[in-house]
């Protein structure tokens, strides 16, 4: 099975970054994969945790604001590759869309912005295609 995406990167599980042929499957979402061993340790977690009393807040901006320097370092590279990987994802997909004719201006109004924006950002080559 084909797993590579553009720039030859292979679908890979966003949390543990293990790549689709060291797992026994992966779970695609919006531009993020999921394996079985990180959907295995989840379940087991929230089955620790039993059911919730109450629903916690959660806010990430408190949180980060909340950790050390080191610790965010650590994050932005730990995210860096994620970031990728969507970026990646998301232009096989407009590729896979201008294959199939779709304008750039139907690219565009999925992505909130111009043709002109979604063309400059993934057009390749002289002409664009």
């Amino acid at each position: 099975m084909e797993t590579e995406l553009v720039k030859g990167h292979t679908a890979r599980c966003s949390f543990c970054r293990k790549s689709y042929e060291d797992v026994k499957a992966l779970i695609a979402g919006p531009g993020v994969y999921l394996c079985n061993e990180c959907a295995d340790l989840a379940e087991d977690i929230f089955r620790k945790l039993g059911p919730a009393a109450k629903k916690v807040r959660f806010d990430a901006a408190e949180h980060f604001r909340g950790l050390d320097n080191a610790k965010l370092v650590g994050l932005v590279a730990l995210i860096e590759p994620v970031y990728r990987d969507v970026a990646d994802q998301q232009e096989l997909i407009v590729q896979t869309l201008r294959e199939r004719q779709v304008s750039w201006a139907e690219i565009g109004a999925a992505l909130g912005v111009s043709r002109q924006a979604v063309w400059r950002r993934f057009a390749k080559g002289p002409d664009g295609e």
